[in-house]
């Protein structure tokens, strides 16, 4: 049907509101498309922020369990290397004390270790354990110089009397009580062995500063 047919007026009002309409629907078509591709750079953002913060996450957890790794394995070395020392202290000690074991000094070592074990003890019998190597030292003057010291500079009267057992021992003596209840060892076995927990405690200690 021809345009000639309507009223002019009409025809252009509603070529008007026609064009206005159009421009709308576009007008809201494009803040539509707008508000999809701000949606979309939001997302593509917070993928990208995501995906760069797994990366943090992983690589930082990587050279978290790397670093534990390196400790761990620094840790092994210098426990390794501190047992070597203890080891090697163990030898050298042993070794002094076996070449001791023939002098004057070694002597004097006994009567020291007898007397801080009876002053330890306080009994008034103690029974002496000791080796058969060292039982030309162990004579009865050398046991009466030892109660008369006790007398004189402690006050304490104690008989000493000796084992009819030796024992194995690269030095040193057992002194036990009367009674058998309490024993104290003075092996130079027993000496390094408690001397061990202060040194490997003391060697920890200077290898960790050094590390």
């Amino acid at each position: 049907m021809s345009d000639e047919y309507f009223n002019p007026e009409i025809v252009d009002k509603i070529r008007k509101n026609t064009d206005k309409l159009i421009k709308d629907i576009m007008a809201s078509q494009k803040k539509a498309i707008d508000e999809i591709e701000k949606d979309i750079e939001v997302k593509i953002l917070q993928t990208k922020n995501d995906i760069v913060e797994a990366a943090n996450k992983k690589v930082e957890a990587e050279f978290l369990k790397e670093k534990a790794k390196q400790e761990l394995d620094l840790r092994l070395k210098l426990t390794k290397f501190r047992d070597e020392l203890v080891d090697e202290f163990i030898v050298k000690a042993t070794e002094k004390i076996k070449s001791l074991t023939t002098t004057k000094e070694y002597e004097k070592s006994l009567e020291n270790l007898l007397l801080t074990a009876i002053l330890t003890l306080k009994e008034s019998e103690v029974i002496v354990n000791y080796r058969e190597q060292d039982k030309k030292i162990l004579t009865k003057q050398f046991l009466t110089n030892i109660t008369d010291k006790l007398e004189k500079e402690n006050k304490l009267k104690t008989e000493i009397k000796l084992s009819n057992s030796f024992i194995e021992s690269i030095g040193g003596l057992i002194i036990v009580t009367s009674d058998g209840k309490i024993s104290i060892n003075n092996t130079y076995e027993k000496r390094i062995e408690r001397a061990l927990g202060t040194i490997k405690r003391e060697l920890s200690l200077m290898l960790i500063q050094e590390g």
